[in-house]
């Protein structure tokens, strides 16, 4: 596309190559514009604002997620009631390795419907992102902002989740327990212990929820990567994403945010973007036809911490498809 995206290429223009098509590099270019002109100020209260007044779901989404956040980062270890159930297991002890793990499976399920919450989020902000970003409505300047951010926001929350659950080896240990013994659970005539009983179908779910490495970002990817089969056209979607990217990684790289907290919006916007687009396109973010030059990204990022003190190109790799 034009100057903006040559300049996450990391060229000055046609020759290098990563270009794409004249078709494609026109449909890239309208977005270009509205993201260039609000990407240097996310970080304005404004943006936050915005979002609780007009997309109040994303807004409760952000703050269910938070709190979640704060919770299982007091997640309460019940190791060694589990090992002493499973080494000695009395009924006494079940007992009372339920008791200490019931209100913690009770969390794991509130974050895993959190998790169908933004599910059904995301393809409402990618929709007016990639397919409205242009219209001509008054405030739409507003809303891209504000969108933009709350998808930065939604994003650094399940990396910031899925951190913590790698973080708390017990979550695995004790569902599993959990799971193993939930018949018995639910006969219980405790009714202390029994009230954490979990329908069957649900633990399933929430068993293959988490599985996975990274489960909030699976959930944040699989979500998008459904809306743009969805949509009947990717290359939108891929286009809307790289001028995204190539807005955030300009304003860093030319040190134009208005602030510190907008700079770090801007990282966490680029990296967004990278790990949406890789498991979206079929080659991959780093592949010869991507619109983003991550070999760029990855090098201006590399200083810069993103989750706790894990620098944003680690951050990056460890939750892209092609990337290692």
């Amino acid at each position: 596309m034009g100057s903006l995206l040559s300049l996450l290429r990391g060229g000055s223009g046609g020759h290098s190559n990563l270009s794409r098509s004249s078709r494609e590099t026109q449909a890239s270019a309208r977005f270009a514009k509205q993201f260039n002109e609000f990407i240097f100020n996310l970080g304005d209260a404004r943006n936050a604002q915005y979002v609780e007044a007009n997309f109040p779901e994303g807004n409760r989404i952000l703050r269910v997620g938070h709190e979640l956040l704060e919770r299982v980062s007091a997640y309460q270890d019940g190791s060694n009631e589990v090992r002493t159930a499973i080494s000695k297991p009395t009924p006494e002890n079940e007992e009372a390795a339920w008791r200490k793990i019931g209100p913690s499976v009770a969390l794991l399920r509130e974050c895993y419907e959190f998790a169908q919450g933004v599910e059904k989020v995301i393809p409402d902000v990618l929709d007016e992102l990639c397919n409205h970003a242009g219209d001509g409505d008054a405030g739409r300047a507003e809303k891209n902002r504000g969108l933009a951010r709350l998808l930065a926001d939604m994003m650094q929350n399940a990396f910031a989740f899925d951190a913590l659950k790698a973080s708390i080896p017990a979550i695995q240990n004790d569902f599993s327990y959990y799971r193993r013994t939930l018949s018995r659970i639910s006969q219980s005539q405790d009714a202390q212990i029994a009230r954490y009983s979990i329908p069957h179908d649900i633990s399933n779910q929430m068993s293959l929820f988490y599985a996975y490495h990274n489960p909030m970002v699976k959930t944040v990817v699989d979500s998008a990567t459904q809306f743009a089969k969805d949509s009947g056209n990717e290359q939108v979607v891929l286009d809307c994403l790289s001028a995204l990217a190539a807005g955030s990684f300009s304003t860093v790289k030319n040190g134009r945010a208005d602030s510190a907290k907008s700079e770090r919006l801007c990282v966490l916007v680029l990296v967004t973007c990278c790990v949406l687009y890789d498991w979206i396109s079929a080659s991959g973010v780093g592949s010869a036809q991507s619109g983003i030059d991550v070999e760029a990204a990855l090098s201006l990022i590399s200083q810069r911490s993103l989750v706790d003190s894990t620098s944003a190109d680690k951050v990056l790799r460890a939750n892209c498809r092609t990337l290692r």
